[in-house]
């Protein structure tokens, strides 16, 4: 799933979320999760978070790192790195350190860069109202 084959997605996960499965809540984690059913609420995940092909999210999500194959309808803030496959689909607001789009994505919303690795992405309500202001406009006095 990964653009880049030295930032590919982990292998191994802590929780998975079945193709036939859909999950209403908080989905909270200390490791990677998976999701390749239906997820409404809140994802958040200290490790990374895979949204495979069939997988689809209608929540924000917040994690380390987010690999999206899938559908997400919600904003999507990561510590590290955001990347979005040819087939995936995001609408919402994205912050993140490092971002990587596939030709064919469909993305409806507003990406803010966080400048270091080491600093903390705002949360959603943050981001949000952040992207939101958008760029200053400063008339020349001459």
């Amino acid at each position: 799933m990964s653009l880049l084959k030295n930032n590919k997605p982990p292998d191994n996960f802590d929780t998975l979320i079945g193709s036939k499965t859909t999950f209403e809540g908080a989905l909270m984690s200390n490791k990677s999760i998976r999701i390749e059913g239906t997820v409404k609420g809140k994802v958040e995940c200290k490790g990374s978070v895979v949204v495979g092909k069939e997988g689809k999210v209608i929540a924000d999500i917040i994690a380390e790192n987010a690999f999206i194959g899938g559908q997400v309808n919600g904003n999507i803030t990561t510590k590290n790195r955001l990347e979005i496959t040819s087939a995936g689909r995001v609408k919402g607001d994205i912050a993140t350190v490092s971002l990587a789009i596939a030709e064919g994505v469909v993305f409806e919303g507003r990406c803010l860069m966080v400048p270091e690795k080491g600093a903390e992405p705002s949360s959603s309500a943050d981001s949000n109202s952040t992207l939101k202001k958008g760029p200053e406009i400063v008339k020349n006095p001459h």
